[in-house]
């Protein structure tokens, strides 16, 4: 049996220069695509890969910023290894590679676990997006769910921060002063106790979790309101309790923030 690689599903067509950018207003658009492969021993299970992708067509400043932006959010998606990739060729290329991995590990054991045809009907699906901003500092998320077999699948959402006036990339550790991390552990401790219950309460939520692992992570993003850090699942808790957020106010985290932060 013949297979290939089938795009089913594609924005990428209606918009060929998916990198082009416009000066002028910022304008974001997406790119989606969505690719299926059946696997080359069985019609009746294959591979789906859904990318929807939000990029910039045009932004205030210069095609030289939109650019360096958008490369950024190419990085984001799909790794260091598409770096200085179109978003279009990334993509594509990503897909076949998830492809390859479809057929060399379900391949393998589809003919001596033939009967459980749910198992390997896989799936992987990419977001990204713009979210929430903070004066030039902009949000980027970017959710992914795999199912690969087994008695669930597997989600994250990674958020990212970029500075819209330079187009660089901003780390945790660049917004906030040395000696961070203990006092900021404490405020997002406070912040999953709003939500999750107290820890003097045996029978809460919170009591449930890892509080060794509620630091900061690295996985933080910004808006009008503050700064919020995920928690990935099983990082502080079960996979049923999901993505966890923890929301701490500006006003809190004021002390902490380094002289080069934007003024709160």
């Amino acid at each position: 049996m013949k297979s290939r690689l089938l795009p089913v599903f594609s924005l990428a067509v209606l918009l060929p220069l998916v990198f082009s950018c416009r000066g002028g207003e910022t304008v974001i658009t997406s790119f989606e695509e969505t690719y299926e492969q059946k696997l080359e021993q069985s019609d009746s299970v294959g591979v789906t890969i859904n990318h929807n992708i939000e990029y910039l067509e045009s932004i205030e400043g210069s095609k030289a910023l939109c650019a360096k932006v958008n490369s950024l959010i190419v990085e984001f998606c799909f790794g260091d290894g598409f770096v200085g990739k179109g978003l279009e060729e990334a993509s594509a290329e990503s897909a076949g590679q998830l492809v390859e991995d479809y057929r060399k590990d379900a391949g393998e054991s589809f003919a001596e676990d033939s009967d459980s045809y749910w198992a390997y009907n896989w799936s992987y699906v990419l977001s990204g997006r713009f979210a929430d901003s903070f004066g030039d500092l902009q949000t980027y998320t970017v959710y992914s769910e795999n199912y690969l077999g087994g008695a669930h699948g597997m989600q994250s959402l990674i958020p990212h921060i970029i500075n819209l006036k330079t187009g660089e990339e901003v780390q945790e550790e660049d917004m906030f002063t040395e000696g961070y991390e203990e006092p900021v552990a404490g405020l997002i401790r406070s912040a999953l106790q709003k939500d999750w219950g107290s820890p003097d309460d045996p029978s809460s939520t919170y009591c449930m979790m890892e509080e060794e692992g509620m630091v900061p992570n690295g996985f933080v993003a910004v808006s009008e309101e503050g700064m919020t850090w995920y928690f990935q699942p099983y990082v502080i808790a079960s996979y049923a309790q999901g993505v966890i957020e923890a929301k701490v106010p500006w006003d809190e985290l004021k002390p902490y923030l380094g002289k080069s932060f934007p003024k709160i």
